[in-house]
């Protein structure tokens, strides 16, 4: 038996529902419910959204959705209140699904890309290197304005054309 508080009568569905009806519902109400979208007050309606965005979140995560139902199957249903889910909520897994989720691999396409990519560089290091050594350049230059071996030009004091002397 389901609590009339569950996360399932939340997103109306039931709790044999598949990923792709949860995920229907999700959508169906957040569409009602989001606090831009809606006639509600911003505040009830930002709660509203906020409750089914976790119940969503929850469900649709097998692990957490698993542990929900065996403590929504053996809790006694009668002392839990719909005021009582944040407890309820702290005896699963707490975890966010993106940090326990294995990384991805690439797919063919990403990895062609990242070869090309690599093929590209490589040949152009592979070019450069070669018109340098076919033109008798040297491979590492020193730019001029880097050179500190030019002594520094010592500025001599000016002295005047005409010397006024004093007769004598």
């Amino acid at each position: 038996m389901i609590h009339s508080g569950s996360y399932y009568e939340l997103l109306g569905v039931s709790p044999s529902a598949d990923p792709q009806t949860l995920r229907k519902a999700f959508y169906r109400l957040s569409k009602e419910l989001h606090p831009d979208t809606t006639l509600l007050p911003v505040e009830e309606a930002a709660r509203k959204f906020q409750e089914v965005y976790k119940a969503y979140e929850l469900l649709s995560d097998p692990k957490r959705r698993e542990n929900y139902d065996r403590i929504l199957r053996h809790e006694n249903l009668a002392q839990v209140s719909s005021t009582n889910f944040p407890g309820l909520l702290s005896k699963l897994s707490t975890t966010k699904k993106f940090e326990t989720s294995p990384r991805r691999s690439l797919s063919g396409g990403e990895l062609l890309s990242l070869f090309l990519l690599c093929a590209a560089l490589l040949i152009s290091l592979f070019l450069g290197v070669g018109f340098a050594l076919v033109n008798g350049r040297e491979l590492q230059v020193h730019p001029s304005w880097l050179s500190t071996q030019e002594s520094l030009i010592v500025i001599t004091p000016l002295r005047p054309r005409y010397a006024l002397t004093s007769p004598s």
